[in-house]
């Protein structure tokens, strides 16, 4: 008896030990990650995060959305119709097979990334704010300025699934060609993707604020789970 409580606490004690050097090894690549990031994404991103933060302190989101709502042009209708499917999660399963001829560790990422987006966002969107109204919702059809074809929702509306699925994808992206200048072009499909939720009423402002913070975080957290302290890359 003695002798399977001391294998216990043997096993109990290598396991407790490779947590923490899997805990400090994610910790190390993040700051190994960070340091990847060209800082001119980072002032982008910077930029476009502070012009949100600033208006959804200033302006109540339903007099902010249909003043943003105002803002609209043929070329606009047909951009961000098309565009906001760059935020669709079946994009983390496309990637991922991708590179699965590519870097196949990626693929783990992808689906890692995937997972996590999926997770975070039910349980926002389904238990913790479960039920709010999205602008068609809140504010009524007739009100806005809706493109045909686009199928409207109704409910659960914080945080935009789509802004953080694109902000993940974009993120993990950003980091894999961390030396290419690529990177201009992921960021701006991730703003633009999350600007057409808003421009197509299926979210307010604050929704695409906190889905692009937490799209980011999913992203770096995702790429620093696997990457080698050589370069994932």
């Amino acid at each position: 008896m003695e002798q399977v409580i001391t294998l216990n606490r043997r096993l109990n004690k290598k396991r407790s030990k490779k947590v923490l050097r899997n805990f400090l090894k994610v910790k190390d690549n993040l700051s190994i990650i960070l340091l990847d990031i060209k800082q001119e994404i980072v002032i982008i991103y910077s930029l476009f995060f502070l012009l949100l933060l600033t208006f959804v302190l200033l302006f109540n989101k339903f007099t902010l959305h249909l003043k943003i709502n105002q803002f609209h042009s043929s070329f606009f209708d047909l951009l961000f119709k098309y565009s906001t499917f760059l935020g669709d999660g079946v994009l983390f399963a496309i990637l991922g097979v991708v590179f699965f001829f590519i870097k196949r560790k990626m693929t783990y990422v992808f689906l890692v990334s995937g997972v996590l987006t999926l997770l975070i966002t039910h349980l926002f969107k389904k238990i913790l704010f479960k039920g709010i109204l999205r602008p068609v919702g809140a504010l009524g059809e007739e009100s806005l300025h809706l493109i045909e074809g686009v199928k409207m929702a109704m409910m659960n509306s914080f945080p935009s699934g789509h802004t953080t699925t694109a902000f993940a994808i974009f993120t993990i992206l950003c980091l894999y060609f961390s030396k290419c200048k690529s990177q201009y072009i992921w960021i701006s499909l991730a703003i633009i993707a999350s600007l057409s939720r808003v421009y197509l009423s299926q979210h307010f402002l604050i929704d695409i604020f906190v889905g692009s913070f937490i799209g980011i975080l999913i992203g770096i957290v995702s790429m620093a789970i696997f990457k080698e302290h050589k370069n994932i890359v």
